[in-house]
């Protein structure tokens, strides 16, 4: 049954505006739609856009996207009137005179799914629902009526989330060669028979195989490089062998990207290798950094209050998609890439691991989290498709461990360089600084940021331990000789506070010093030569401060 809504709808393009009532349609101007929008509750589809197109910074209103993503968290629509009709099974607006209506229609069908007994995302609903009410949620007066009150308070989230399972470690990959007429089966399969037969395909995956040789000596391992036109199938002549390679040695093949593109390209093309979906989820595993993921931990210092306004009611959402999601990822998973712009500047990115904040078993969620479960996954993976700076960091982490990824093949490998220049290189800047110390130190006075600093993220490691404790206090100390709120401003006005902002100072005036007007308003930077004295001077107290981070609070600590 439709649940229609007593609301008016407006739907927005470059070739028109049209409202829509219970009364019918009709066309109006852009400056009766912003007087319209602006006194009377009105059903949108994806508000910052219509907004753009009202000429407004900003519109408030019943985005229908936000329903559909409290409705069915974790899936994608397509962010248009025709989009949402084929998911719903509507009939799609056939002009845009008429789309307004459907909006109606659509949101009536998404409320009516909210009385079906059938309605696989009701679990946490209710819970939701509630605390969207009390963060005003337009929709919230809508919604909650239509769900009814678990009698049982819900499992939701946080005790709903599976936990991972430790296992142990594979043995050794075992020594197999790949014979050329195995790796052009392996490449008939991948092809499929109706496929058009090319030679350089098959040459170039007969090649490909020599790298899954058995090392003839320590330290020589074996480097295929090879290179092909356009077109030629680069991507299954791979595959065939390192797939083969996986299925025999018991070892799994890391493939890395340079793209996201191509990561997309090679997870539909392991549909092809194993097309079980569920098969394919244990042999087949994408990983990406951490920022891509959802933090569980950051999640939680979200709804209990670290974010405000919108930006809380996208934290509700989110915590929805959690609960859902096939594995966390934010960025380029099943989380709807339109979601965290309708919250425009509502900080989605401070939902995820950026700046490698993590406890680790400190986490009171680790058993839970999206990230190490990943990490596992690809562990018992036959293949594990990442990026280039993953690959590397991993890749140089286990060396050191006594571990080593075996089988790397580098896809896209002219950017290994490039890729390795911004994931091994530093930056000091006041941004990250302040952040470090909002991370460590937690909220200090009205400031926002986070709820929790470590000493909060450490709290059952080093409730017992002395030791540890007393590192805490002193990186706490250590943290307040980093830059605080204001630092641009204080810089500003030649005013810094502590030895760090004396360097950016210092570093800011002798830039601005050397570099053209021309510059100015653009990226600004100068030669680091000839540098001088009170800049170098300023250095040397900056140094010890961070040091002070990195080795007294490490020197007795045992968590």
């Amino acid at each position: 049954m439709n649940a229609l809504p007593p609301l008016p709808a407006l739907h927005a393009t470059h070739g028109g505006i049209w409202l829509a009532t219970a009364e019918g349609t009709r066309a109006l101007g852009r400056g009766e739609a912003i007087g319209f929008v602006s006194e009377t509750p009105t059903l949108l589809l994806n508000a910052p856009m219509v907004a753009a197109r009202l000429g407004l910074s900003e519109l408030s209103g019943l985005d229908l996207l936000e329903l559909f993503a409290f409705v069915h968290p974790a899936r994608f629509v397509v962010p248009t009137p025709a989009g949402m009709a084929r998911l719903l099974g509507l009939e799609p607006p056939k002009e845009d005179a008429l789309a307004a209506a459907f909006l109606r229609e659509a949101a009536g069908a998404l409320l009516a799914r909210l009385r079906d007994a059938a309605w696989p995302e009701r679990e946490g609903a209710w819970t939701s629902a509630q605390s969207l009410g009390r963060l005003r949620w337009p929709w919230a007066s809508l919604v909650a009526p239509l769900i009814e009150k678990p009698a049982q308070a819900e499992r939701w989230l946080f005790s709903k989330l599976p936990q991972w399972e430790e296992s142990g470690p594979r043995p050794d990959p075992r020594p197999h060669r790949l014979e050329e007429e195995e790796t052009l089966g392996r490449l008939a399969q991948l092809v499929g028979r109706d496929a058009e037969v090319r030679e350089g395909q098959k040459a170039y995956a007969v090649a490909a195989a020599r790298a899954f040789d058995p090392r003839d000596a320590a330290g020589r391992p074996h480097l295929v490089l090879a290179e092909a036109g356009t077109g030629i199938g680069k991507t299954l002549g791979y595959l065939a062998p390192a797939s083969l390679h996986a299925a025999h040695a018991g070892g799994p093949v890391w493939v890395s990207t340079y793209t996201k593109a191509l990561q997309r390209q090679l997870a539909a093309e392991s549909a092809r290798l194993f097309p079980d979906d569920q098969e394919r989820r244990e042999k087949v595993v994408i990983r990406k950094g951490r920022e891509n993921y959802l933090c569980l931990l950051n999640l939680e210092d979200a709804l209990q209050g670290g974010f405000q306004n919108r930006a809380a009611m996208l934290a509700q959402l989110v915590a929805r998609w959690a609960a859902y999601t096939r594995d966390g990822d934010m960025i380029g998973g099943d989380l709807p890439g339109w979601l965290p712009t309708l919250f425009r500047r509502a900080g989605s990115t401070a939902l995820t691991d950026r700046r490698g904040e993590c406890v680790y078993a400190g986490c009171p969620h680790y058993k839970k989290c999206f990230i190490e479960r990943a990490s596992r996954a690809a562990d018992q993976a036959d293949l594990v498709i990442a990026n280039h700076a993953l690959v590397m960091i991993l890749g140089s982490r286990r060396v050191d461990e006594g571990r080593p990824l075996a089988r790397i093949v580098f896809d896209e490998g002219h950017h290994l360089f490039d890729a390795a220049d911004s994931t091994f290189a530093a930056a000091l800047t006041g941004q990250e600084t302040i952040e470090l110390r909002r991370w460590i130190l937690g909220p200090e006075s009205k400031a926002r940021g986070r709820r929790r600093g470590l000493a909060a993220r450490l709290l059952d490691v080093a409730s017992y331990d002395e030791d540890g404790h007393r590192a805490i206090e002193q990186a706490s100390a250590a943290a307040r000789e980093l830059p605080s709120d204001g630092w641009l401003g204080r810089l500003a006005e030649d005013l810094p506070l502590g030895p760090i902002e004396k360097l950016l100072a210092a570093v800011r005036g002798t830039t601005y010093a050397r570099a053209s007007a021309a510059d100015a308003g653009y990226g600004i930077e100068t030669h680091a030569a000839e540098l001088d004295v009170g800049l170098i001077e300023a250095a040397a107290p900056a140094t010890e401060a961070l040091e002070a981070l990195v080795r007294r609070p490490c020197r007795r600590a045992r968590i």
